[in-house]
């Protein structure tokens, strides 16, 4: 549940619509609970199995998986080949879900930039430690664990939503 402390670090940089806020900040006392939570969990397949067990929506992943990305570029200088490419597949497939809906290619790309924070400068992101530990619990159950909870929520019908975000 660490990787949902990355959202909240993600978010806290972020200026969103009102009607946003609320749910956002109701999603990052969530968050801070699982997380809190997860540190008792003792297995990987623990972990995997409370992850796929949440009503997470689409676009939350998606901030998580945008968030990760960023800081494994710009911080992880031995960044794993195998989970960047399951993470940049990963992101693919929630792009095109979000393409085939509702969303332009500039609603996806400001979003990638906010949720990435692509403005927050290098050396700030990366000495977040949360950050790195939330880069780490997303790596950790691997590809396979990944791409399940991203078909997962990119089959449900519908356009995507945000969800509970834990």
């Amino acid at each position: 549940m660490a990787i949902a402390a990355t959202f909240s670090i993600s978010l806290g940089s972020c200026t969103t619509q009102s009607s946003r806020d609320a749910e956002l900040k109701a999603a990052i006392a969530a968050a801070d609970a699982a997380k809190e939570s997860a540190a008792k969990t003792a297995g990987e397949s623990e972990y995997a199995d409370a992850m796929q067990s949440m009503p997470m929506g689409a676009v939350c992943w998606a901030a998580i998986l945008e968030a990760v990305s960023s800081y494994g570029q710009r911080c992880i200088a031995d960044e794993s080949e195998d989970f960047r490419a399951a993470l940049d597949e990963a992101r693919l497939r929630l792009d095109r879900k979000f393409l085939g809906s509702a969303w332009s290619e500039e609603r996806l790309a400001a979003f990638k930039r906010q949720m990435g924070e692509a403005d927050t400068p290098k050396a700030e992101l990366c000495s977040n430690a949360d950050a790195l530990g939330i880069y780490r619990e997303t790596e950790k159950p691997g590809s396979e664990w990944l791409f399940k909870i991203t078909d997962d929520l990119v089959s449900r019908p519908g356009p995507p939503e945000w969800g509970t975000c834990f």
